[in-house]
């Protein structure tokens, strides 16, 4: 599977932040990754449900602390929806409360606000399959 999808469309993804300046940053950075995406950016986790509702994506990255729903919470709603996408939650509010609230909501990715942008595109490269990787995986057998 490349970042490409196998039906050749661009790999979708999701940002949840309610902050228009660091969505905004989050959207530039983006396009370090170097592939085909196709990136959709609301400001809620109610209005990311909605969207997810009209066509999944495959990447999501929210923030923690929302108004209204909270990123882990969007998180478990899409759960229990039986979608199960990577997930990336970035966060100024880290403690031990919010680390444990992503462990048990089994997300993917965590970065802390501020972040480096080249840190924050490795990641997301981290959480997209490549070809490349799958391939290398099946000839080792691991």
């Amino acid at each position: 599977m490349t970042h490409t999808q196998a039906n050749g469309h661009p790999v979708r993804i999701l940002l949840v932040e309610d902050d228009n300046n660091i969505g905004r940053i989050i959207e530039f950075a983006m396009r370090g990754l170097g592939i085909p995406y196709e990136f959709v950016s609301v400001l809620s986790a109610e209005e990311g449900l909605e969207r997810w509702k009209e066509q999944p994506f495959d990447l999501l990255i929210t923030d923690y602390n929302l108004r209204g729903m909270s990123g882990v919470r969007l998180i478990n709603e899409l759960h229990a929806q039986g979608y199960y996408p990577p997930t990336l939650i970035v966060t100024a509010y880290d403690s031990a409360e919010v680390r444990n609230a992503a462990a048990e909501a089994a997300v993917d990715g965590y970065m802390t606000k501020p972040f480096f942008i080249d840190e924050l595109i490795e990641r997301i490269k981290q959480l997209l399959p490549s070809a490349h990787i799958v391939h290398e995986r099946a000839i080792n057998g691991y």
